[in-house]
């Protein structure tokens, strides 16, 4: 039997035309005879959350969907809805949404979204329209609040998502708006709504608005959560003691990276555990102790350069309860950046953290590692403006299948459990093949943008990915099909 849709549409808002009506009863009517109906919220002069309630109220489909009057669905969609139902009821979804647009210049506002992740609506109201909850859920959770109008939509996403029923995305168009559906003022009732779920849970968190002072594109938010006794992060760095010309001056790295650390990074309890090759020079080291004091371990290893086994035989003589991973080709830019990522770490479930790093001219050099089509990994946004990106994707918090291990951080336990980094994989894609491990195990791997810092990238080795390197990540291949940043539409 297939399920029924109801539509429930609101008043239209101020700035509707006058054909707004005609064009959202329309789009219905072509969606054709099927399991569907379209309900109007009538303006009674009651707030328009208990209109919508008591719509739902009336109506009689399993599935409910709120529209605004001037909205439009794309031909199809709802067929297209009631046929993925139809096809899985052995895991009824609690929540299904669908791509959207609205008019905006070039693809700014053409939203192809990723599958659920749930952290993504902790940010951005990213299910937005067209957005079908069950209705049992819905009359769980209470139905709309109008103590957060305008994110009323949002609210309620986040209510009935907390309890844990399948969310799925259909990757299809959906809808058209006449209109971008964000502004300050939901994005500041988004804000309250995300700090009230927060007070739900009972986590002690904060949320930010980006842009409020941080340097960050503005309309998006940020939970931190609190960390109230700070634990130790061992920072390990592997370093053959390089150098290269940095700003038009001749630098070492390393000794660049740990000067940026320890004058430029808030976190307070942190020590150093330097990984140098057997042909480091000595100075190197000496002005290394110099800059680090009592902070610095160093842990050498002999041998041809092997990446993975330096950062294993770092690992090895680390002390914390937090281990970070950080190339000697890296300079911090934001003072917060270890906050951040170990207050990302603190979320249960997450296994890896990783960062945003820029190139020395500011463009994005990594913000994530996802898959194209025929299984290769690539950095999100490489080469491009470090802005809000697609809908805040180079901003707020996203989970990926992995990071870049020029900057990662995770729990000791974690990447003793998984066996550490492959040695088999000396340079390239150790770091790819580490975060998979993890996230077999059921752990999740999350990139922090506010995390910021430069990265000079392939200043102490070759960039150039081998045959070899790409056929040891082959076994892999299935899970890089469950890459929650992609979607099938494109990226």
């Amino acid at each position: 039997m297939r399920p029924r849709l109801t539509l429930v549409v609101a008043a239209p808002h101020p700035g509707a035309g006058p054909t707004a009506e005609t064009l959202t009863a329309d789009s219905f009517r072509a969606q054709g005879e099927g399991p569907w109906e379209l309900v109007v919220a009538e303006d009674d002069g009651r707030p328009l959350s208990d209109r919508l309630n008591a719509a739902v109220a009336g109506s009689t489909g399993r599935y409910v969907a709120v529209l605004e009057t001037g909205d439009r669905l794309e031909p199809g969609v709802l067929g297209a809805v009631v046929g993925l139902l139809t096809q899985s009821p052995a895991a009824e979804p609690g929540v299904l949404y669908t791509d959207e647009q609205w008019p905006a210049e070039g693809s700014a506002g053409i939203f192809t979204k990723p599958r659920w992740i749930p952290r993504y609506l902790e940010a951005y109201p990213y299910l937005g329209r067209l957005c079908f909850v069950r209705r049992d859920l819905f009359e769980r959770v209470g139905g709309f609040r109008e103590d957060f109008a305008p994110a009323r939509e949002w609210d309620l996403a986040l209510r009935i998502t907390e309890l844990g029923d399948p969310v799925v995305h259909v990757p299809v168009v959906g809808l058209v708006r006449d209109r971008s559906p964000v502004d300050a003022a939901a994005v500041a009732a988004g804000r309250d709504a995300v700090a009230d779920r927060y007070a739900r849970l009972g986590v002690p968190a904060t949320v930010e608005v980006t842009g409020d002072g941080d340097g960050q594109p503005p309309g998006f938010l940020r939970v931190w959560r609190r960390v109230p006794d700070p634990p130790l992060v061992s920072v390990v760095i592997p370093t053959a003691g390089a150098r290269r010309e940095v700003r038009g001056a001749d630098t070492v790295l390393v000794t660049n990276a740990v000067r940026s650390l320890v004058g430029r990074t808030t976190y307070p309890n942190l020590e150093v555990v330097l990984v140098p090759s057997e042909h480091t020079p000595p100075e190197v080291l000496q002005e290394c102790a110099e800059i680090l004091g009592d902070r610095l371990r160093v842990a050498p290893v002999a041998g041809e350069f092997n990446f993975s086994r330096s950062v294993n035989t770092g690992v090895g003589a680390a002390r914390g309860e937090l281990v970070l991973l950080l190339n000697d080709d890296t300079e911090v830019i934001e003072p917060r950046w270890l906050d951040r990522m170990v207050a990302v770490a603190a979320e249960d479930g997450v296994g890896v953290v990783g960062a945003k790093l820029l190139f020395a001219d500011g463009r994005v050099q990594h913000t994530g590692v996802t898959f194209d089509h025929d299984g290769e990994a690539r950095h999100v946004h490489i080469f491009e403006a470090d802005d809000a990106g697609h809908f805040g994707s180079k901003v707020v918090d996203l989970d990926f299948l992995a990071v870049t291990g020029a900057c990662l951080l995770v729990p000791r336990a974690v990447f003793v459990e998984v066996g550490g980094f492959s040695e088999a994989l000396p340079l390239n894609y150790n770091d790819v093949d580490f975060c998979l491990k993890v996230g077999a195990t059921g752990r999740r791997v999350v990139c922090t943008p506010f995390a910021r810092l430069h990265h000079f990238e392939s200043s102490s080795r070759r960039a150039r990915i081998e045959d070899e390197e790409r056929a040891a990540l082959a076994w892999w291949d299935p899970r890089k099909t469950l890459d929650p940043y992609v979607n099938v539409r494109g990226v």
